[in-house]
């Protein structure tokens, strides 16, 4: 296991799996005041003990792990609340206010198949939700795309697009829906100044960052330190890494020769954010040579151009955080489906 994946709990929770351990799983359903964990995180725990991922940044986990051995050797799922009202909440550290629920279970994710098939999702960046009910402990893994056929959609298409998990009343019990989304990324057409200021800031909003560009004079590890970089063109590379509805393309290099098949290719996969630099009438010449490549007014009109939220920007780094504000604006108010919005 490389050290990514030993700091992904449900990665790890399929290698112990796999590897013929005793696996639970915790699971944060609700949190009230200051609970440090959001819904949904996780923390997995094998038979001996170990354990990886968090429920509430180490308030709580000592607890948790012990309830969770337990679970394990009798198979019944338990449910843990620990707040500020309970004598509890001093030995665990909750005494600042905080106030949460944990779904201690054996099986659940860790039914056969059950965790690999979320997990072979996620690895595809396919947005997923796990619906479970907190009576039974059944669940049930629903696609983005698939989820109108369950009865709990509405419920599934909010916690898909607010990425938070929450909690429903359904018959004489509690489903629980965990959103599973693709982490956002921003792919750069382009290793040019703006792309410096970009690399820099993107990670501090929580965005992954990749950057294209053949042109090896502008595609420098000495001016992009630190950031992936593809000396390349985009044709090359987005055949075998493709576009997402969870990825934003800022195409800046002002050539169509490289600008133009990677915005070509973000309108096919329906990217929640497009943009491009240049003026209008650069743009208007831009749409003419899209419609020959067959895209419709329809998509061509989910191009933000100019590039970046209107703030007077002139600066390559004051450009660059226009730009970021408004992918952040655009994945806030995103569609589902890959619909997008620009």
């Amino acid at each position: 296991m490389n050290p990514v994946e030993q700091l992904d709990p449900l990665l790890t929770a399929q290698h112990w799996r796999e590897a013929g351990r005793d696996v639970a799983i915790a699971t944060v359903i609700e949190t009230w005041g200051s609970a440090p964990r959001p819904a949904g995180s996780h923390l997995v725990i094998d038979g001996d003990g170990n354990f990886e991922g968090s429920v509430s940044g180490g308030c709580v986990e000592g607890a948790v792990i012990s309830e969770a051995l337990e679970v394990i050797g009798s198979g019944q799922a338990k449910m843990l609340e620990f707040g500020v009202a309970d004598e509890t909440a001093w030995q665990v550290g909750l005494s600042c206010g905080g106030h949460i629920r944990v779904y201690v279970e054996r099986h659940h994710l860790t039914q056969a198949g059950t965790l690999e098939k979320l997990n072979a999702a996620r690895a595809l960046r396919k947005a997923a939700v796990v619906v479970t009910d907190l009576a039974t402990g059944d669940a049930d893994i629903v696609l983005e795309d698939d989820m109108a056929a369950s009865p709990y959609s509405a419920e599934i298409g909010k916690a898909l697009h607010d990425g938070r998990a929450l909690t429903i009343e359904a018959g004489e019990g509690q489903v629980f829906i965990n959103p599973y989304l693709p982490p956002p990324r921003i792919v750069v057409i382009g290793a040019v100044h703006i792309s410096q200021a970009l690399a820099r800031m993107a990670p501090v909003a929580g965005y992954d960052l990749v950057i294209i560009d053949p042109r090896t004079a502008f595609a420098t590890k000495e001016r992009f330190e630190g950031v992936r970089l593809i000396a390349d063109w985009p044709q090359d590379v987005l055949s075998s890494e493709p576009l997402d509805s969870y990825t934003a393309v800022a195409a800046v290099t002002h050539d169509p020769k490289i600008d133009d098949f990677a915005l070509s290719e973000a309108l096919k996969a329906k990217c929640f954010y497009i943009g491009a630099l240049g003026s209008r009438k650069t743009h208007a010449k831009r749409i003419e040579r899209l419609q020959d490549m067959g895209h419709g007014e329809d998509e061509i009109c989910r191009i933000a151009a100019p590039i970046g939220l209107d703030i007077g920007a002139a600066s390559p780094a004051e450009i660059a955080l226009a730009t970021l504000a408004q992918i952040v604006q655009a994945f806030r108010r995103r569609h589902l489906s890959g619909t997008g919005s620009a």
